[in-house]
């Protein structure tokens, strides 16, 4: 038998070598590679290397899925899951920490909020917290939305890299005034600047969704600079400005027979997903929307064996607790309910908006705890951040 090392001229190869081979495996080989050698782990987690795999693969990186469950009386039990669709895989990622017990906690696109008693920010799969100058008008669950001031540039969250940081636009929400919830005020919208740490008051939601104010009545899409504001179950919408700073007139949007829906921003379009009661029987539709005439066509129809995986058939309201968030050409729809902890699916967009594909995700990775509160979003990630969360 020979002495030979079979490994030993793969140990020689150069550092750009390795780099280039390492940049073919998938991301979560990579993520077992960067544990095997701290030449490798150094290799995986450059930022240069995710901006290697994105030339690879000569793709826009697929928005990833996040669900965290927060538990009202222990925080032990709080859980932390991202789901990448290019590999198909759950990750149990370590619960994220809120920088204050009690605060309200939410997320949107590559980033976690507190609004109360502090608004304070920090990226996913990112422990550091940064406290803001305080809110004119501290609320809970509002609406929160991440865009980039074009006329200071951006960056891609994907790339891994250094950039500036984006503003905030905060929308909606309830405060509490002598410790009661005012559900009758009109809060004003207000924008962060991190360049001079300060807000910016614009002006209020339209009078028209007095109906829900919150995050609870309300979804929200970050759409060709207007944040549009949609009511999950008055069907009202309008859009906001990000440059002139204006409400658009008010709308309904309401396809034949939807009982409840979510307006998200979806590649090149807005795209509505919501419940129908149709004479057809119960099923989870998407509807194509035009952004200027709000006139709407459907695109696609969930399978009827995967909506009814997503729900317990003996309850009356089964379908109540479906969940849709999205981004770029992906729409996950879940169940936010634990008793078959917290089911999904997607639905991939195609490049012709009508052809549309589903399947089913795998089940979250084992234990999963039982919450009073599930956050989820959608964002673009690199595999350096993933790696530093390690």
């Amino acid at each position: 038998m020979s002495d030979h090392n079979p490994y030993s001229a793969f140990t020689t190869l150069s550092t750009d070598i390795t780099e280039r081979i390492l940049s073919l495996l998938p991301i979560p080989t990579l993520i077992r590679a960067s544990s095997v050698c701290k030449s490798w782990r150094s290799i995986i987690s450059a930022p240069s290397f995710s901006a290697l795999i994105a030339h690879n693969t000569n793709a826009t990186p697929r928005p990833w899925f996040f669900l965290f469950g927060l538990h009202n009386t222990s925080s032990r039990n709080n859980q932390s899951f991202a789901f990448d669709p290019a590999s198909n895989s759950w990750f149990h990622l370590p619960p994220a920490q809120e920088p204050r017990a009690g605060s309200c906690f939410i997320g949107a696109n590559g980033f976690f909020f507190t609004t109360t008693p502090r608004f304070g920010f920090s990226r996913i799969l990112n422990t550091s917290w940064h406290l803001t100058s305080p809110l004119r008008f501290p609320r809970i669950n509002p609406l929160v939305g991440v865009f980039y001031d074009h006329d200071r540039g951006h960056c891609d969250l994907a790339s891994g890299f250094a950039c500036n940081l984006p503003k905030f636009i905060v929308v909606g929400g309830v405060r509490f005034i002598g410790g009661l919830v005012d559900i009758e005020d009109r809060l004003a919208v207000e924008i962060y600047d991190p360049h001079s740490d300060s807000w910016e008051l614009c002006p209020p939601l339209p009078a028209d969704f007095r109906s829900g104010y919150s995050s609870q009545y309300l979804s929200s899409a970050l759409f060709r600079a207007r944040f549009y504001v949609f009511g999950i179950y008055s069907f009202s919408v309008s859009s906001f400005d990000l440059k002139k700073h204006v409400w658009s007139e008010v709308q309904t949007l309401r396809p034949p027979g939807v009982m409840f829906s979510f307006l998200i921003a979806s590649q090149n379009m807005l795209v509505l997903a919501g419940m129908c009661n149709a004479p057809r029987g119960p099923s989870f539709n998407l509807w194509k929307v035009d952004e200027l005439s709000m006139e709407f066509s459907e695109i696609a129809i969930m399978p009827h064996d995967f909506l009814y995986s997503l729900v317990d058939t003996e309850e009356d309201d089964k379908f109540a607790s479906l969940k849709c968030v999205g981004l770029g050409n992906l729409i996950y729809v879940f169940n936010e309910e634990y008793h078959k902890k917290y089911p999904a699916c997607v639905c991939e967009i195609g490049t012709e908006s009508d052809k549309c594909s589903w399947r089913r995700l795998p089940q979250l990775p084992s234990p999963v705890n039982e919450f009073h509160k599930v956050i989820s979003f959608c964002s673009t990630v690199s595999l350096h951040n993933i790696i530093q969360c390690e």
